[in-house]
């Protein structure tokens, strides 16, 4: 077996598996694109295209995991949730897309000698 492969599975084993799935990584990467503004529910449900069951619960795993902190803000007269990213998620961000980029490769290297 390729010994970048091995030496990517090593290194995931540092990832935090709770992010694994499409829609948080989706929801840290476009929390952690809007820096510290933050971002509404209503602009991630709008941009991301999912039920509000599924957003909602994949945000309150990402508050639990200490990545995302939520805010009740006021805009136009009306109150509404805010999200913004933590030290920490992007932290842990940046580990996962640098670990994925590295999947990538990988992958594109086995097939291309294959």
């Amino acid at each position: 077996m390729n010994s970048d492969f091995l030496s990517l599975i090593k290194e995931s084993e540092a990832l935090n598996s709770d992010v694994f799935s499409l829609i948080r990584l989706l929801l840290l990467s476009s929390i952690a694109s809007v820096g510290a503004d933050g971002v509404t529910y209503r602009e991630l449900k709008a941009a991301l295209r999912v039920s509000d069951g599924a957003l909602f619960t994949n945000l309150k795993s990402l508050e639990k995991t200490g990545y995302v902190i939520s805010e009740e803000i006021t805009l136009e007269g009306k109150k509404l949730q805010s999200y913004k990213i933590t030290q920490e998620g992007l932290i842990a961000w940046e580990r996962i897309r640098n670990w994925l980029k590295k999947f990538v490769e990988c992958g594109g290297k086995n097939n291309e000698s294959g």
